[in-house]
């Protein structure tokens, strides 16, 4: 009889109806009725009282009711194939053999599940016969040794004991000799019987039961068979997602780490116990859903953010699997399934060494397909409860005692276990990217962008009033998709007005999923609050499919804010502008020869038009294209040594080397390890942050696989700065070194490119390995829209006023930056470091110039008052590093907000504009962080990008222009 945790349940099994077996053995010529005390679970439902949860006690009394089964079947087919019924038999037979009609599925049956009538693949095999002739031979030698022992015995015994000289010692031949043939033949005979003797062989019968599961057992066939090819590399990658998992828990300012030093899988595999496929109402949170959720922490929601863009345009398909595992007997414990710990308090080590005895579980795993090879792209797995596990838990050795077994430890540890195992029961799970451990080359052949929206945002008319009090808005706007609501590009804020200028350009990066899910682009213009959550003022909705059609060009619209609820309006206009660009064709005149074939003298083989293959592999980007998208992941790290914080010694350990290559050596080394880093990675495009992998805990070569592409205005510009940072707790994280690299040097032979690069300006030594590709974009911007968004402004002259206005002094104020200039004009001479202003958002930020007048406060006004007068200048519409002269009007305005904040120059009914004077003066936007950005740094990424530049700097590596434009 099947188990019932191998039941596979159907939807289309009729209720109360009796079923009929066909095909069976028939007796008396009766139908049989199967009794249905507990109807079958329906598809996707929860365990029940016919489908209970699948434990080891279960599958031990599966096994046996298995056996009694079948030993009753074969009983039973014994029984009716007499010298009476052959010709029934005979005939029986033939219909089996014969496909009638009432083979196939009846009503209510399925095509996966058989029931009734359905034939099951389901097979009774008898018990295989064993040959015990080896054990015989060995026998039948020893028999004669026997024999002669009983003879000899018994020829001793008699004439000791009854004596009578050598007549009597030869009467007791005759007894003796008797005995030890009758011992040799009852020896013989019982042995010759028992070789001779063959258990019964009996065709292989379809199983006939009223409700019969898909047997797994070629999936446990199939799992022995992996679980010995399987290498450990696969299951270092998997320690290595569990040592990211559990680091996050460990609670701050303990100086406590653990970390999971091997994991060993054993030499007995795992076996399956039951297989179904569920719907995604049965996974509950391991299917994220769309649209803007607030609830939970901030770190809740962004692992809700990456939980949902996994399910961009995926083919998923969901799989419940019940497993047990039992210990194969007499072998070491290392040779079982194991994991290593080495838990850090402090500067000393305490190995733990945990061994799994044997455990049942029911996991829920959600696949990601993916339409390339290998097809499987990540997998999300749960457990439905506590799995029950019986361990053995080993301080120090493998061989040392087990702390299960002390009275009061023993249930610590097991709380302490399952409480781990807790935190990847529904509703938590984990999530792991398959493709770092089956998929193919490192180099990537295209980006997954396949084009880019170029959105020029220009202003926005009559917007509603929001505030109560105040000038009644303070608006920006945010770009998204209206599936997947997380805002691609957010502008500015412009503070106190209804009708904002924003004059700005968003790339939006458009990948083949977002066509997939029919997207539409959501503009959804707020109101910012400073003491509650933002507002909705309004949004404006528009296909992404009609894009696609008019690729190439843009298209300018005038739209009618709609209200957030569908069907609903609001007040305002919003001018803009769209357009979509794909990738850029391969140009064939750009292919190089590194694809090539070569002959055996290593040269490379003329190849014809036709049979030329043309890739990123092979060809460099197109310099006429400049703007396009950079693909980069983030592979490993090895060799890293940095100098230790503590100037204690982390104890003795065995390492295994890697060398240039990053390959492993073959042989382990025992050395006094006096510090391992926490390692992560930071890349700055431009001295921009743009991407940071997550924290590999006590390693010296930290294995990322961290991938990201993002958008390059040029990249004949571009400068690719990575930088390996050790995270310390109490200080300021510790910067190894940084890799600074030129875009243009990089992508010299092609597009594509994976390389080791040392590590160089930091505290440590060590090297990283990483790949790149470009892809440009059919997309040609402004020049001034090529430049970098991160430098300074440089006045390369004295600035020199005229009008009818008075001032005190000059203020010079830009996004990330402002500096006073107390002495009195009309001409102002700048010395270093006032002639240069850091700008840290050049696209979204002018240079004003804020002349203040004399007086007591700006608050009143009349002849103690204070006037200020304004000249302001865009950033976004400069070349960078070219030198240019401008006269700029000086304005007094009864609105400074909307002058500074706003791309306006005429009066208006919020503004009025007084022109009293003008301004001259030379200057230029230094593209690039330079010592000035010292002095003003906002945050945590300003301070690790400038610190990464200073390291630059220092080791002689490239900076970009920026840096060599303030040299010379």
């Amino acid at each position: 009889m099947p188990s019932e945790s191998e039941v596979i349940p159907s939807s289309d099994v009729p209720a109360a109806a009796p079923i009929q077996v066909a095909n069976r053995p028939k007796r008396n010529d009766a139908t049989y009725e199967i009794p249905r005390g507990v109807e079958p679970t329906r598809y996707g439902q929860a365990y029940s009282e016919r489908n209970p949860p699948p434990n080891i006690q279960s599958l031990r009394e599966h096994q046996q009711d298995r056996q009694e089964e079948s030993q009753r079947y074969f009983d039973d087919k014994e029984a009716e194939t007499t010298p009476q019924s052959g010709t029934k038999r005979k005939s029986e037979s033939i219909e089996h053999k014969v496909p009638t009609a009432d083979d196939g599925p009846k009503a209510g049956a399925t095509a996966d599940v058989p029931i009734g009538a359905e034939k099951s693949n389901v097979l009774f095999h008898p018990t295989p016969k064993v040959n015990f002739d080896h054990v015989y031979d060995t026998l039948k030698k020893d028999l004669q040794q026997v024999s002669y022992l009983i003879f000899g015995s018994v020829m001793v015994l008699d004439w000791l004991f009854i004596g009578g000289g050598w007549k009597g010692f030869m009467k007791s031949l005759f007894p003796a000799a008797g005995v030890a043939t009758v011992v040799y033949l009852i020896l013989t005979v019982a042995g010759q019987k028992a070789v001779g003797g063959e258990m019964k062989q009996n065709a292989p019968e379809t199983e006939k039961l009223a409700y019969v599961p898909e047997s797994v057992e070629w999936m446990n066939s199939l799992m022995e068979t992996l679980w010995d090819t399987l290498q450990q590399n696969f299951f270092d990658g998997i320690r290595d997602q569990i040592n990211d998992t559990i680091n996050p828990y460990i609670p701050e300012g303990v100086p406590v780490t653990v970390k999971i030093t091997d994991l060993g899988h054993g030499c007995q595999s795992v076996r399956v116990l039951s297989m179904r496929s569920l719907p995604d109402s049965e996974f509950g949170a391991l299917v994220p859903t769309h649209g803007l959720d607030n609830e939970g922490s901030v770190e809740e929601q962004k692992n809700r953010e990456k939980k949902v863009a996994m399910e961009q345009g995926g083919v998923f398909y969901n799989l419940e699997i019940a497993i047990a595992y039992h210990e194969a007997p007499f072998r070491s414990r290392k040779d079982h399934m194991h994991v290593d710990i080495l838990a850090m308090a402090g500067p000393v080590p305490l190995p733990v060494f945990v061994q799994v005895k044997e455990f049942v579980a029911t996991v829920r795993i959600r696949l990601q397909m993916h339409p390339d090879l290998p097809f499987l792209k990540h997998i999300t797995f749960a457990l439905t409860e506590n799995p029950q596990v019986n361990a053995c838990v080993s301080l120090g050795a493998p061989w040392a005692l087990d702390l299960l077994n002390l009275p009061v430890i023993d249930s610590v540890l097991e709380s302490q276990i399952n409480n781990a195992a807790t935190e990847f029961v529904q509703p938590k799970s984990m999530s792991v990217d398959m493709t770092t451990y089956i998929g193919g080359s490192d180099q990537k052949e295209d980006t997954d962008a396949i084009g880019v929206l170029l959105v020029k945002i220009h202003r926005a008319r009559s917007l509603a009033r929001q505030d109560s009090r105040g000038p009644g808005a303070d608006p920006y706007l945010t770009i998204a998709f209206s599936k997947y609501e997380k805002p691609m590009y957010a502008t500015r804020i412009i503070k106190g007005d209804r009708n904002p200028v924003w004059e700005e350009s968003a790339i939006i990066m458009i990948r083949a999923e977002h066509v997939k899910r029919n997207e539409n682009v959501l503009l959804r213009l707020w109101d910012s609050d400073t003491t509650g959550s933002d507002d909705v003022s309004g949004v404006c909705e528009f296909a992404l499919r009609d894009l696609i059609l008019k690729a190439n060009e843009m298209q300018k619209r005038e739209d009618r804010l709609q209200g957030d609820v569908a069907g609903t309006d609001a007040e305002g206009v919003l001018e803009w502008e769209i357009g979509y660009f794909p990738r850029a064709e391969y140009n064939k005149s750009l292919r190089t020869d590194v694809k090539d074939p070569q002959d055996h003298h290593g040269d490379r083989v003329e190849v014809t038009e036709a049979e030329k293959i043309q890739d990123a592999r092979n060809t460099v980007p197109d310099p006429t294209l400049p703007s396009g998208i950079l693909g980069l992941t983030i592979h490993q790290a090895i060799n890293i040594e940095v100098d230790n914080p503590n100037k204690k010694s982390m104890g003795h350990i065995k390492v295994l080397n890697q060398d240039s290559d990053g390959e492993d050596d073959s042989e382990e080394e025992e050395i006094n390890v006096d510090y391992i880093p926490s390692l992560y990675v930071t890349a700055d495009i431009n001295d921009q942050l743009v991407y940071r992998t997550r924290i590999k805990s006590i390693t010296n070569t930290p294995t990322f696989n961290s991938s990201t592409e993002t958008y390059i205005r040029d990249w004949r510009q571009a400068n690719l700065m990575l930088s390996v940072w050790d995270t310390r707790k109490r200080t300021d994280d510790c910067l190894v070194g940084v890799v600074s690299l030129k875009l243009s040097d990089i992508f010299h032979g092609s597009s594509s490119v994976v390389e080791f690069y040392d590590l160089r300006g930091g505290s440590g030594t060590g090297r990283i390995r990483i790949s790149m590709i470009f892809r440009s974009m059919r997309m040609k911007l402004e020049e001034s829209l090529l430049g970098y968004s991160v430098g300074s402004f440089v006045f390369t002259s004295p600035i020199t006023s005229s009008g009818s206005f008075n001032t005190k002094a000059l203020k010079l104020r830009t996004s990330g930056s402002q500096r006073l200039i107390k002495s009195g004009g009309p001409t102002w001479n700048l010395e270093k470091p006032q002639d240069t202003l850091p700008v840290h958002f050049r696209y979204l930020s002018p240079i004003v110039l804020e002349f203040i007048g004399s007086g007591l406060t700006e608050k009143i006004g009349g002849p103690l008052g204070k006037t200020k007068y304004y000249a302001v200048l865009w950033l976004y519409k400069l070349i960078d590093n070219q030198v240019s002269t401008f006269t700029l009007p000086i304005f007094k305005t009864n609105n400074p907000n909307r002058l500074t904040q706003n791309v306006v120059s005429q009066p208006d009914d919020t503004m009025t504009l007084e022109q009293v004077g003008e301004v001259s003066f030379s200057g230029m936007f230094k593209a690039g962080i330079d010592e000035t950005h010292g002095d003003f740094l906002r945050d945590h990424d300003h301070w690790s990008t400038f610190q990464c530049w200073l390291a630059a700097k220092k080791s002689g590596e490239p900076t970009g222009e920026s840096s060599q434009s303030y040299n010379e």
